[in-house]
């Protein structure tokens, strides 16, 4: 009886945690605990609370009491995951690389090490578990970071076959964001603008996206373009150093100084010590003087 009223108090718990009702969450796990401690779907949700809490040593001891019980891939993960939250990367990555090796179809072992290893710029590595990821759960969402890292390893062809092949599936604006962002690094200057169009069709408002379409344009030779694009998005962000002082360099080049000054004498305003914005001021004084 008693047991059949701690799992009802685990459910009805894990309903408020998912509600975002949080005290009356613990509430219930508490209760919980006391009529059966050994429950380990219960020690996983009060690990799962205690991590929400971002008490992640309590979160921890909670989900290796779990492990204890019972051994299963995603409450070691969990586990692994609140080690992470504590700095403790290296302890993380052992956690997910043994729960790996004992659940070698757990994709979410080898999604928290591709993404650990992409966050320590082990690329090497990230695109080794996006790989492992890619064949047990071949989702548009996950090719889709594989190839985000092939472009940061500067493999760009290969990133945008890759792109190319899951375009059509994905919902995500991000995927033409990225064949635009290779189409761009191999001066294929009109497919990256029909690319980054599409992506902005989708997401108006994604400042990268419009930057990355601004500096096409001015790669093309297209000033007037670009400088609309970077207007854009200081109607957006007028106090953003870095396109302030980009577009300060495009009016530079077109020699509308007294203009170029101004952003410059902005930007460092904003960014004290801003080096880019420094370095053309400097460049624009020297040239003018």
């Amino acid at each position: 009886m008693e047991t059949k009223r701690a799992i009802e108090l685990n459910n009805q718990g894990a309903r408020h945690f998912l509600n975002g009702e949080f005290e009356q969450a613990v509430s219930c796990y508490e209760e919980a605990y006391k009529l059966y401690p050994e429950n380990t779907s219960l020690l996983n949700n009060m690990g799962l609370y205690y991590h929400q809490q971002k008490d992640f040593e309590k979160a921890v001891a909670y989900f290796e009491q779990a492990i204890a019980l019972e051994d299963k891939a995603s409450y070691r993960i969990n586990a692994g995951n609140a080690m992470a939250m504590q700095g403790k990367l290296d302890e993380a990555r052992k956690q997910y690389q043994a729960t790996a090796k004992k659940f070698p179809k757990a994709v979410g072992a080898w999604l928290s090490l591709a993404r650990l290893a992409t966050h320590q710029n082990r690329l090497e590595d990230a695109k080794a578990y996006w790989n492992e990821v890619v064949q047990l759960a071949p989702k548009p969402d996950h090719y889709l970071q594989l190839a985000k890292v092939m472009i940061l390893q500067k493999d760009m062809e290969p990133a945008l076959e890759l792109l190319y092949a899951i375009v059509t599936k994905s919902e995500n604006p991000e995927t033409w964001f990225h064949i635009g962002r290779c189409e761009f690094h191999l001066r294929n200057h009109g497919l990256a603008e029909n690319a980054l169009k599409k992506a902005l069709a989708s997401s108006p408002d994604h400042a990268e996206f419009r930057y990355y379409l601004a500096i096409n344009h001015l790669a093309k030779g297209d000033t007037q373009e670009g400088l609309a694009q970077l207007d854009i998005l200081l109607k957006y962000d007028s106090e953003n150093p870095e396109i302030l002082t980009e577009k300060g360099v495009i009016l530079s080049s077109i020699h509308r100084y007294e203009e170029a000054l101004s952003l410059f004498d902005k930007a460092l305003k904003i960014k004290p010590g801003f080096s880019k914005a420094q370095h053309y001021k400097n460049l624009v004084e020297n040239q003018t003087s």
